[in-house]
């Protein structure tokens, strides 16, 4: 499917796709931002070390995070990009080889094989345009940016002929939930995300957003044992590992 695009103006901010004329350094720094469990984990609770590795992997076809996957809110007075929305989907280009980046340390290792390809994985098959990334400079939230550029998105999704928009968030993060029940974004179901320490600490929520009716099949909230099993599964890995990097058995 080929990927269209238009841009939306406002006074402070423009919205587009991201383009391989746009500074890297700020998407990474907006990436890594995302999570504040995946990224430090990642990447060593060092940003700079994020934005090296991030930048020249974004000019890779099959990457992730390739700059292709980023709607973003530009910043017109500072001329920077200040948000992000990063997707995937079933028409994405994933087949980036990621042996140099397991091949760096025992983090990197850990966090392709049970975060990246985790979620490479899942998308391929639900079939759906999941969000890998949301995020606003954290010195500008609270100024409808994040729901300008989530509308934006959404009406970009459509446009390409989607009809399900699927992603995770933090049970928390009170304020981003709110944002998203705003914009018609559905809780369907719970589980535990990755935090890089232990396999039970971090609840998430999945929120899922259709152009067609909800059905009772769409909602596997807790106890439902077949999203929690999926989840847990994933997290033990994450538990067994850093016991074994500990010396624990």
């Amino acid at each position: 499917m080929s990927k269209k695009s238009y841009e939306i103006n406002f006074d402070d901010i423009i919205l587009r796709r991201a383009t391989i004329d746009d500074d890297f350094s700020e998407i990474a720094r907006l990436i890594y931002d995302t999570d504040p469990y995946i990224y430090p984990f990642w990447f060593n609770n060092n940003l700079d070390e994020a934005i090296k590795v991030l930048v020249p992997l974004m000019h890779e076809e099959g990457f992730i995070f390739h700059y292709e996957n980023f709607y973003v809110a530009y910043d017109k007075e500072n001329k920077k990009i200040i948000g992000i929305c990063g997707a995937i989907d079933t028409t994405t280009n994933l087949d980036y080889d990621y042996t140099n980046l397991i091949n760096v340390n025992d983090n990197y290792k850990f966090t392709v094989d049970n975060y990246l390809k985790v979620l490479i994985d899942e998308v391929v098959e639900k079939k759906y345009m999941y969000l890998t990334n949301i995020c606003i400079d954290t010195n500008l939230r609270g100024k409808s940016i994040g729901k300008r550029l989530l509308k934006y998105f959404i009406e970009q999704m459509h446009e390409e002929g989607f009809d399900e928009i699927g992603f995770d968030c933090l049970m928390h993060n009170l304020r981003a939930k709110n944002l998203y029940h705003s914009l018609g974004f559905k809780e369907v179901s719970e589980g535990f995300g990755f935090d890089g320490t232990n396999y039970s600490t971090v609840e998430t929520v999945f929120f899922k957003k259709k152009s067609t009716p909800y059905v009772a099949s769409d909602y596997q909230m807790l106890p439902n044992t077949n999203v929690k099993n999926n989840d847990l599964k994933r997290e033990k890995c994450i538990y067994e590992y850093l016991n074994k990097k500990k010396g624990i058995k």
